[in-house]
């Protein structure tokens, strides 16, 4: 499989894998939870594993964040 590009949380990304849940894997946040939009529309935790990444794709990773 060739190369995919992506636009993650900015920045231009190169992935050797076109499934949602490796990229995760490695930029997800680990100690707090997490969505994740991707062209504008929130994926559910229920579809990671399954979900197929596509070329130019837009994905944000939005940790939550305590406070008051």
């Amino acid at each position: 499989m060739s190369k995919l590009t992506i636009n993650l949380n900015d920045d231009t990304v190169e992935l050797d894998s076109n499934n949602l849940s490796d990229l995760l894997i490695d930029k997800a946040p680990k100690d707090r939870p997490f969505a994740i939009e991707i062209n504008g529309i929130i994926v559910p935790s229920s579809d990671f594993d399954n979900f197929k990444l596509t070329n130019n794709d837009r994905i944000e990773i939005i940790a939550a964040v305590g406070g008051g």
